[in-house]
């Protein structure tokens, strides 16, 4: 039985050891127990990058969104999702998941979005709560000040309009 199951440096680098000294692919899967495709995966890699391609690269690796759309149009254009991954040392699983998402949700689903809680807002050049509470306040009054002339100067126009339709319609009556 082949099991899938993630592979650390030192496995990578008994699986190339064996394949340099002659074990066929077939018989490297047996013995350690991966997939054929994952072997061949790790030989092509090795071959293309060396082993500073299986290096840890750093936790939570960030993509760019143009550069996620770049590897799905070249997925949508029928490369295979192993080459790609192989050629830019990036996971395959990644890939299907961009390629996913980008079938859900169109070039949004690549954005990067920010996740976790929003920080706490914090004072301006050492003003205290207080102070941004009035500046609040004060900015508040001044906007309902606005909305209040606003609605009056509409009153005013309302009113005049009144006024002339009242006019005309008298002015009419009066012909008649």
């Amino acid at each position: 039985m082949v099991l899938f199951m993630k592979l650390i440096l030192e496995d990578k680098l008994e699986i190339i050891k064996m394949y340099e000294t002659g074990y066929s692919i077939a018989v490297i899967s047996k013995k350690i127990k991966v997939n054929k495709s994952i072997i061949k995966q790790i030989e092509r890699q090795y071959r293309e990058h060396g082993i500073e391609s299986f290096k840890e690269k750093g936790k939570n690796k960030k993509y760019s969104s143009e550069f996620k759309m770049k590897i799905v149009n070249r997925v949508l254009n029928g490369e295979s999702k192993s080459g790609i991954a192989v050629e830019l040392c990036v996971n395959k699983g990644m890939i299907h998941s961009w390629v996913k998402k980008y079938k859900e949700l169109g070039y949004n689903g690549l954005i990067e979005k920010k996740k976790g809680r929003p920080p706490k807002m914090k004072p301006k050049n050492n003003e205290t709560k207080l102070d941004i509470l009035i500046d609040d306040k004060d900015k508040l009054i001044k906007e309902q000040a606005e909305k209040i002339a606003q609605l009056e100067m509409e009153n005013d126009l309302l009113k005049k309009l009144r006024a002339l339709v009242e006019h005309r319609n008298k002015q009419q009556d009066e012909k008649k």
